[in-house]
């Protein structure tokens, strides 16, 4: 898969580095910092831009993220659950404190269970019987 180039820090003090962005968990757009944060498992990048213009080059780029509200999109591949009340998509498999987690409005919760279900319907194999 593709890296890309971040910045470490918002203000870019602390230089660049690549990403990959098949580890790239979801972005945010933050308007404090008025850039798009990149959030990983393991830190947070950032870079100048809107959250579309970044969604489509991420998608564009190998990637499959889906816009779960108006500041967030997540990435399908790393989705591992979900829940609806409140409306959050996570990241790791089993419950912890602080684990990474988006929040999601309601039309988003369900554009990403399409997407969740499509990609489902692609990894599911196929039985066909044995003596055909």
């Amino acid at each position: 898969m593709e890296h890309i180039t971040l910045l470490v820090d918002h203000k870019g003090k602390k230089g660049v580095a690549p990403v990959k962005i098949a580890d790239i968990l979801y972005l945010s757009y933050i308007r404090a910092y008025r850039k798009v944060a990149f959030y990983t498992a393991d830190a947070t990048y950032y870079f100048t831009g809107s959250k579309e213009y970044w969604t489509d080059v991420l998608n564009n780029s190998g990637g499959r993220f889906v816009d779960v509200d108006r500041n967030s999109s997540v990435n399908v591949a790393r989705v591992l659950r979900t829940s609806e009340t409140p409306y959050y998509a996570y990241f790791e498999r089993f419950r912890r404190v602080g684990e990474i987690k988006c929040s999601m409005s309601v039309r988003g919760f369900n554009d990403l269970q399409k997407a969740l279900h499509a990609v489902e319907q692609v990894t599911k194999p196929q039985f066909v019987p044995a003596y055909q």
